[in-house]
């Protein structure tokens, strides 16, 4: 053991000397396989950036006419479309089909309880859009507290509530879990506070999500990426946020903009997740009315045109 810590030392410490670090070798040699080779990570988009209204079939076909990867729908959508009398295993295949994936569904609301008690009484619910998240073929789902108790939220419940639904979702659906955190909840307003709760948690393969909007707004500082284990990041979801509007506790994702309208260290960020070696997706997040009230198709063009062009900012041209 000593010998190997000590091989690892000095195999760093040649790094350093030569002015790299280990990340920077494994980034550097990272493959550019997403967006006609112009980025190491697929593009998504979080359908609740278009209208809330448009059904979640439309959704899917906008996505494939686009230039995405990916789509993040929320769980909302896929009770609609199953009350509609859509087959969700169908969606999955057809969207599996038409060249996109599914990475992440939002999400399982209140699942992080205040309460053990609380989180008992909604296991029904959970399960039924644990079932409804796997039929459509995601990897990943998105673990949320209760945003009605927001403020009595603890770390110590969460965790607990945290390994329970993971062990459900990962043994009865095959889904693996991911902990956000929210600038307006007290107690799981930043990254860290989301990393004690997997921590806390001891569930082995705990993830969180970061997301560049509410990393400014709960306080989150960019450097705090580079501790994660990349391995450990579910989804990055991706916004900007606009000039003049200061660090916000209450909720403030209306004013979420396009990547490059605003003022976040958006290049900065990736840098960061290209360096710990991240290949996971980068899920575009946008619950702006203004946007949800233009044309789809036109408005996804731009959308994508700036998020590949931050994105190319951040990484090495190949």
């Amino acid at each position: 053991m000593k010998a190997t810590r000590r091989l690892f030392l000095q195999a760093g410490a040649a790094l350093a000397a030569a002015g790299t670090t280990p990340h920077q070798v494994q980034a550097e040699n990272k493959p550019h396989v997403w967006q006609n080779g112009h980025s190491p990570w697929p593009m998504c988009l979080d359908t609740a950036t278009l209208a809330i209204d448009l059904p979640l079939e439309k959704k899917v076909d906008a996505v494939v006419g686009s230039s995405f990867d990916a789509i993040e729908p929320w769980d909302r959508e896929l009770t609609a479309f199953e009350q509609a009398g859509g087959s969700l295993k169908d969606l999955g295949k057809s969207i599996r089909d038409r060249g996109l994936f599914v990475p992440s569904v939002i999400g399982l609301w209140g699942s992080l309880g205040n309460t053990k008690e609380d989180f008992e009484s909604r296991l029904e619910e959970q399960h039924t859009r644990l079932r409804m998240i796997r039929d459509i073929g995601s990897e990943h789902v998105q673990i949320i507290p209760d945003l009605q108790k927001r403020e009595t939220f603890t770390k110590d419940v969460g965790a607990w509530c945290y390994r329970r639904i993971s062990e459900i979702a990962l043994n009865d659906y095959g889904l693996k879990t991911g902990i956000i955190f929210l600038n307006a909840v007290p107690q799981l307003k930043t990254l860290s506070d989301a990393v004690d709760v997997g921590m806390m948690s001891g569930w082995p393969d705990a993830k969180v999500i970061p997301d560049t909007y509410h990393n400014f707004h709960g306080g989150t500082e960019p450097n705090a990426l580079r501790m994660l284990n990349p391995n450990a990041i579910a989804i990055f979801q991706f916004a900007d946020s606009p000039a003049g509007l200061e660090r916000q506790d209450t909720w403030c994702d209306p004013q979420r903009v396009l990547p490059g309208d605003g003022v976040l260290p958006l290049v900065k960020q990736l840098k960061i997740l290209y360096e710990i070696g991240y290949t996971g997706c980068v899920s575009l997040e946008l619950y702006n009315p203004i946007y949800r009230k233009r044309e789809p198709q036109e408005f996804l063009t731009e959308a994508h045109t700036k998020t590949l062009a931050v994105i190319k900012q951040a990484v090495p041209s190949t």
